[in-house]
């Protein structure tokens, strides 16, 4: 879910939506409702194992922010820049770090966020790097303010001081009803190894200031970058293309049996026939953490989505094509790790479900403190593709095996034809 951020005249800032994150919580009775839509709540994935990259606590992330004498917190569960829109698109919503940071100093008519995610590997923040530059490309995007002014945000891509390409540094302008406005936000985008920093800083610039700009939010982060070397080396401009950017998903297949199975559309049942334009499940969150369908990655996807949805049961099924296995492989390795590491968040209770399907599985249970209600979540790869097949009933922590169990014989009669995902077939 993308919440388009409410520009205000006095106090312009990135797009930095609220805490609201479209996590797809399946509920059970009472005030709960299957597929109903809940908010962050702030909590953790859980620690990463010792065997994992992580940030270290004292990693120097608020260094030059706000005066001398101030001390601006570092926090793993704020809301950072994970909400920032860029040209109608959130880029770091649902990147599934490994482990984040994030430091906030805004307030009054000025506002400076950083967030320091961890990925699964270089190329991983490389690509994130590249995809935020392409998409600030020529970007004019037209908004409507809360009082009704028109805005037309003009964003621009300059090069870094403070790295060499993919790095880069994004200027945002302002014009408010055909009269350029005094504000200006500059992002700054450096990869080091599996290491992103991403910073936002909105302050009193106009377009003709650029230069002042940039001086102004370069040199507070020195210190910052400088202690990025500890994840790895900078990238450089890459002479060429490399074959995950180049390559794209291969086509789903008219006949792909992705609703076999499904009961007669009718009566108390409807049923959502396959189709790549269909709603889908939409996001699903553990424990803070957006594991399902996360973003889109190097090379883009295609997707296919069906449903069968009754008043105590509702299924739903997905297929994601990527361009590479490597791609649906680390998507894959961010719902492993929450799927080991989560177990309560509020009133829901995440069980992880061992099944083996002949491929690499992941299956996990939803239920409920406070009421019935049970979901299972089973997302199989094979080659480039993912599968999730999630059920939804009227159940308890006792019933979640033999749902399980249930969901397992429907990914098999679809797996089969994700062999064509392959290379060299299953």
């Amino acid at each position: 879910m993308r919440h388009r951020h409410r520009l205000r005249r006095a106090a312009l800032r990135p797009a930095l939506a609220g805490a609201v994150v479209g996590g797809l919580l399946l509920a059970g009775c009472g005030e709960q409702q299957a597929g109903d839509i809940t908010s962050a709540d702030g909590s953790t994935a859980g620690t990463s194992s010792a065997s994992d990259p992580t940030i270290p606590d004292d990693f120097p992330l608020a260094a030059g922010m706000g005066g001398p004498e101030d001390a601006v917190p570092t926090s793993r569960t704020g809301t950072g820049l994970r909400d920032l829109e860029l040209c109608g698109t959130t880029p770091l919503r649902g990147i599934g770090p490994r482990d984040r940071l994030v430091a906030d100093n805004s307030g009054g008519e000025s506002a400076d966020t950083r967030e320091l995610v961890l990925l699964s590997s270089a190329d991983e923040a490389t690509a994130l790097s590249e995809e935020l530059a392409t998409l600030a490309t020529d970007c004019d995007e037209s908004v409507e303010t809360g009082g009704g002014e028109q805005v037309v945000i003009r964003t621009e891509v300059l090069e870094s001081r403070l790295g060499p390409a993919p790095a880069a540094t994004l200027l945002q302008t302002y014009i408010f009803d055909g009269e350029a406005d005094a504000g200006a936000t500059v992002l700054h985008v450096v990869p080091v190894g599996p290491a992103l920093l991403v910073t936002s800083t909105y302050g009193q610039w106009t377009r003709e200031q650029a230069e002042q700009a940039l001086d102004a939010t370069v040199g507070p982060l020195r210190d910052t970058v400088a202690a990025m070397t500890m994840f790895g080396e900078a990238p450089g401009s890459p002479a060429t293309p490399t074959e995950a950017t180049t390559r794209t998903p291969a086509e789903i297949p008219a006949d792909f049996p992705l609703d076999v199975g499904f009961p007669d559309d009718g009566g108390d049942v409807r049923v959502s026939p396959p189709s790549p334009e269909g709603d889908g499940i939409g996001e699903v969150e553990m424990c803070g953490r957006v594991v399902w369908p996360q973003r889109e990655t190097p090379g883009g996807l295609r997707r296919l989505v069906a449903s069968a949805v009754a008043p105590e049961d509702h299924e739903w099924r997905e297929l994601f094509v990527h361009a590479g296995p490597e791609q649906a492989t680390s998507t894959m390795d961010v719902l492993r790790q929450a799927a080991a590491e989560c177990r309560t968040s509020r009133n829901l209770v995440w069980t992880e479900l061992e099944r083996d399907t002949g491929h690499d599985t992941v299956t996990v249970g939803l239920t409920y403190t406070d009421g019935l209600g049970s979901s299972v979540f089973q997302v199989t790869r094979v080659g480039s593709a993912r599968l999730m097949v999630t059920t939804y009933g009227e159940g308890s922590l006792a019933s979640l095996d033999g749902q399980a169990d249930e969901v397992t014989e429907t990914s098999q009669k679809i797996l089969p034809a994700m062999c064509v995902f392959t290379k060299t077939g299953c």
